[in-house]
């Protein structure tokens, strides 16, 4: 009898202990005595919702993440529009910067030009002083007839027209 009660002890534990939740035990593995203990314990229950707290959370991770996507190609698409803005404006600063360089360019050749006819003007100028003081000489001496003086002054006038029309 002792035996007995001791065995009966014994088997309510096991009954006992069999019939507490246990989140861990998955029943699948249990084989059939395994499955109906979970089917009485309420592990099937208690496994099926630790799986869709993961499920929920892992669908809860997903929305963030589509979220923080969205949010990341939306900043990119703005970077993108600003670099683009950017990029516009530095080639109208290039068009710009080419153009003054043109610019310059035409004034250098036109400076160039006009030092050129500055310097054959103020050369031309230059022997025309000469010529009339030369004339002037010949004059102060009395080196030249009236009608010699007359052609040489005609002289010193065209070659004055023809600087002053230059």
């Amino acid at each position: 009898m002792k035996t007995i009660m001791i065995s009966s002890s014994f088997f309510g534990l096991l009954l006992l202990s069999g019939c507490a939740a246990d989140p861990t035990n998955d029943p699948h593995t249990g084989g059939f005595f395994g499955g109906v203990r979970g089917l009485a314990a309420g592990d099937y229950e208690v496994r099926q919702q630790a799986l869709q707290g993961e499920r929920d959370e892992s669908l809860n991770q997903l929305r963030a993440l589509r979220e923080e996507g969205a949010a990341l190609e939306t900043e990119r698409q703005m970077k993108a529009d600003e670099v683009a803005a950017q990029r516009r404006q530095l080639a109208s600063l290039k068009a710009r910067n080419q153009a003054i360089a043109r610019q310059i360019a035409q004034m250098q050749r036109a400076k160039s030009a006009t030092e050129q006819r500055t310097a054959e003007l103020r050369r031309k100028q230059q022997q025309l002083t000469r010529n009339i003081e030369q004339f002037e000489i010949q004059l102060d001496q009395g080196q030249m007839s009236a009608q010699q003086a007359e052609t040489r002054q005609l002289s010193l006038e065209r070659q004055y027209d023809a600087i002053k029309n230059l």
